[in-house]
């Protein structure tokens, strides 16, 4: 991603709907991203943003859609490291399509997940438990009141203790 320059290959190129001589030598994160359902975008931009900020492990799966494939799923994994000193972001990574086993596996289950590297332990429990808090809203109406008060108790549970510690 630096200068917002991703590479990809031919293969990976098409999935996202460009041209795969302009992605080998890089294209704006912007350009990959029109490929991204919109209904998938903003957590795809969300978890983007924190591996900026923070650098580390990014594992997202989301939808893509281009001209020749139609709607695709695919698996993104990537290691960015964050140079605090420029700000610059450097990543290596691959884009699996995983259209065909996740055609076979139950439809909310999907893989969205940020380890980082440079964010203190707290605060990354604390981006968990939000994510988990986010994901529960999504389960069925059956097993949504047994899971909800667990979550809410361990962000009730972060929350003082990041107040406690002035983190806000």
């Amino acid at each position: 991603m630096r200068n917002d320059r991703t590479v990809a290959d031919p293969i990976a190129a098409g999935l996202f709907n460009l041209d795969p001589w302009q992605a080998a030598i890089g294209l704006p994160l912007a350009d990959y991203a029109e490929a991204i359902l919109p209904a998938d975008r903003d957590e795809f931009f969300t978890n983007i943003d924190r591996v900026s900020e923070h650098g580390g492990l990014f594992v997202g799966e989301y939808r893509v859609c281009s001209e020749a494939s139609g709607v695709r799923w695919v698996l993104a994994r990537g290691y960015y490291e964050r140079d605090d000193s420029t700000g610059d972001v450097v990543g290596r990574g691959i884009v699996v399509n995983t259209t065909e086993s996740k055609l076979k596996r139950p439809v909310g289950d999907r893989a969205f997940f940020i380890l980082h590297r440079n964010e203190p332990p707290l605060e990354r429990l604390a981006s968990c438990a939000l994510q988990a808090r986010r994901t529960i809203d999504e389960v069925g109406e059956h097993e949504r009141p047994a899971l909800r008060p667990a979550v809410d108790a361990l962000l009730w549970a972060v929350g003082r203790v990041l107040a406690k510690r002035g983190c806000f």
